[in-house]
């Protein structure tokens, strides 16, 4: 690949990763979600808005710390990865969640921005993933998530 593809690739990762090409961005979905709603269960969703954005937080953070060292341990699965609540204790942790979502999709956008870092090099713990797999697993993931909790925030104001 040459340095001009290798660029493009990389834009399209970052576009892929902070806004997508077909959605809203996730801190924008986030953002305009009152928090007085978080909480709150619908007939026919599993998961309260807020379990879903922790749930997002939670992965994304695993997600980005696999990528930068692949020796780093995950949690357990499935009870790791999901919050031990249906809603947030008060309006400053949901805020709390929003923005440590923020800051990791930055760290993961700065990560794949930085020639230095090698989009296809084996991660050493494991030969089969690298820093793409990661960041589309995060695009990826995002974006099921994203709509899940678009489609819930909408039947909450319907109901």
């Amino acid at each position: 690949m040459n340095e001009d593809q290798n660029k493009k690739l990389r834009d399209q990762l970052v576009t892929m990763i902070s806004q997508g090409n077909a959605f809203r961005p996730l801190p924008q979905l986030l953002d305009s979600i009152p928090y007085e709603i978080t909480g709150e269960q619908v007939e026919g969703f599993v998961h309260t808005v807020w379990e879903l954005t922790e749930h997002l937080r939670i992965a994304l953070r695993d997600l980005v710390e696999y990528a930068k060292d692949s020796y780093y341990q995950s949690p357990p699965w499935p009870e790791g990865y999901w919050p031990k609540y249906p809603e947030p204790r008060s309006k400053e942790e949901w805020q709390e969640s929003i923005r440590h979502i923020n800051d990791l999709i930055k760290e993961m956008i700065e990560r794949v921005q930085d020639p230095s870092f090698d989009l296809f090099e084996p991660f050493a713990a494991n030969p089969n993933h690298h820093l793409l797999r990661q960041a589309t697993i995060v695009a990826e993931h995002n974006a099921y998530h994203a709509g899940q909790i678009a489609l819930l925030s909408k039947a909450l104001e319907k109901s």
